[in-house]
């Protein structure tokens, strides 16, 4: 019998995702603390992962995005075009959406967003 001094870390995930405009399509992925993201399709992760983010980054991204306060920060400002990052705990779902062109979203959210997005899109 093997003992380990790891400790088990609570699995925590975040899903940002973009879409609406002409097709009304959105592109949403779903991003695990272990480091995997998967996209999601019809409100579910897909079977498949899509990418592996590597333990460095994926830390550091959650330490940005635990600095964004999602569970306290109320912003809910869709456009044509609307960007969201969305967060459950406890049963309950936490959301950030923006695209109006009438509101200015808070910056950290576009940046973190921007960051992610890039981050997934790049692999």
């Amino acid at each position: 019998m093997m003992n380990s001094c790891k400790t088990s870390e609570v699995q925590r995930s975040f899903i940002l995702g973009k879409g609406g405009g002409f097709t009304g399509k959105y592109e949403i992925f779903q991003v695990k603390s272990n480091g995997e993201v998967f996209k999601v399709i019809d409100g579910q992760p897909a079977a498949d992962m899509a990418i592996k983010i590597d333990k460095k980054q994926i830390v550091a991204l959650f330490n940005e995005f635990d600095k964004l306060n999602i569970t306290v920060v109320n912003f809910s400002y869709p456009g044509n075009m609307t960007y969201f990052i969305r967060y459950s705990d406890n049963n309950k779902t936490y959301e950030i959406k923006w695209g109006s062109p009438n509101v200015a979203p808070p910056q950290n959210y576009v940046a973190f967003f921007e960051k992610t997005w890039s981050l997934i899109r790049k692999k």
